[in-house]
């Protein structure tokens, strides 16, 4: 019976980690698009040029800070699942403890 409320340790620090692979792919992509821009020249002479670019740089900086959110939000995603694997490890090594304390004939459990 014990063994369906178990944690598995592995997977959760797996997932961790795979949090933090997205997190440094999507900062990859993020430094990659940020290194490419367009001038204003690229959008030509006419009247809407302007426009166009303003328009053009605008949905970069968006697309640019919605990639950095992004990957900050991934971190954040790994950093919980360990500290859940860490609580999941702390009270099962209390547990642990407590049941060795009272095998001992101590007989009373904190």
């Amino acid at each position: 019976m014990p063994e369906q409320f178990t944690a598995a340790q592995e997977a959760l620090h797996k997932f961790a980690k795979s949090s933090d692979q997205r997190a440094e792919k999507l900062r990859a992509i993020r430094s990659k698009l940020a290194s490419h821009s367009l001038n204003q020249q690229a959008f030509g002479k006419l009247p809407e040029a302007d426009e166009l670019y303003s328009a053009y740089s605008e949905q970069s900086e968006d697309c640019l800070d919605i990639l950095e959110k992004a990957a900050t939000l991934e971190e954040k995603v790994g950093e919980g699942v360990t500290e859940t694997a860490r609580a999941y490890q702390s009270d099962e090594d209390e547990t642990v403890r407590t049941m060795q304390h009272v095998q001992g004939g101590s007989g009373s459990a904190r």
